[in-house]
């Protein structure tokens, strides 16, 4: 028997979640799954994806997938969900906070924080102990678990370099043009950054704009997701590194874990998928 899945995503502009969307489909058949996808109008905008998300509860679908934008704008959607079961791939919604939910399975697919200790432990692998200068971590949305799990792996690996008083954080909603605008700012009171981590490609592709347009000696700028852009940058050698997992192993874990739900698959486990490093040559 063919299943509607839902499955909300963040954002359509992305090309993150355009790859993740194109495995959706491609595996579908192996699954006996319709996927239907939904997303912000806006595009990361964690109230706009509430909305959406309560607007498919009523559309009559077997489950629907979903990719919270922070730990707690879905929450009270998933509070009241009902019948349909809501499968939250990360997990990213507050574990305390949607305790009891009957309908709401969490997908683990990754190690958040060791994504970002890996990338930020290759930022600064070229460089001594207490080196002169600022290190940056730039995060997503505030209350975003995924990103501040993130930045919490970064943090770790930069103290290691750095002292922790030279250890700057900011935020930039995971978008190019706030990411740009921070760092473009930050460069005008503080000239000498040493290194830069974002907790995800398209922050880090703004911030490398930034210090590209400043000139002089361009410090290692990381990011997360492996995005084809952003790997483009790191064999051109203009971006630092990347880090991703692969997307076919999410979309199968996740149509594994619902199909397991529905009582025909076996048990997966729920392995971790571990992160993927691309560095520049040289």
């Amino acid at each position: 028997m063919m299943r509607r899945i839902g499955i909300l995503l963040c954002d359509t502009d992305n090309p993150f979640w355009q790859e993740k969307r194109e495995q959706y489909q491609r595996l579908a058949p192996l699954w006996d799954v319709i996927p239907e996808f939904r997303a912000p109008r806006a595009g990361n905008d964690p109230e706009e994806q509430r909305k959406v998300l309560e607007e498919m509860m009523g559309e009559g679908y077997d489950a629907i997938v979903i990719n919270p934008l922070s730990s707690t704008n879905l929450v009270p959607v998933v509070l009241h969900a009902g019948g349909t079961p809501l499968f939250d791939v990360g997990p990213k919604c507050d574990a305390a906070a949607v305790a009891g939910a009957p309908g709401y399975h969490p997908v683990p697919v990754a190690d958040f924080r060791e994504q970002g200790r890996v990338v930020a432990d290759e930022l600064v692998s070229g460089l001594g102990k207490n080196p002169a200068g600022w290190a940056l971590i730039l995060g997503g949305f505030r209350d975003a678990m995924h990103s501040e799990a993130r930045c919490r792996g970064a943090f770790h690996a930069f103290a290691k370099v750095f002292p922790q008083d030279r250890i700057l954080t900011g935020y930039a909603d995971f978008c190019r043009k706030k990411a740009h605008g921070f760092v473009h700012g930050l460069l005008a009171a503080l000239p000498d950054m040493r290194v830069i981590f974002c907790a995800n490609d398209l922050m880090a592709l703004g911030a490398l704009q930034a210090v590209e347009e400043r000139g002089g000696c361009i410090p290692p700028v990381g990011g997360i997701d492996a995005i084809p852009e952003a790997m483009e940058a790191v064999r051109g050698g203009r971006l630092f590194c990347t880090a991703g997992i692969v997307q076919e192993e999410v979309v199968r874990l996740v149509y594994g874990t619902i199909d397991q739900w529905f009582g025909k698959g076996a048990g997966l486990g729920n392995p971790l998928l571990p992160p993927v490093v691309y560095r520049r040559k040289g």
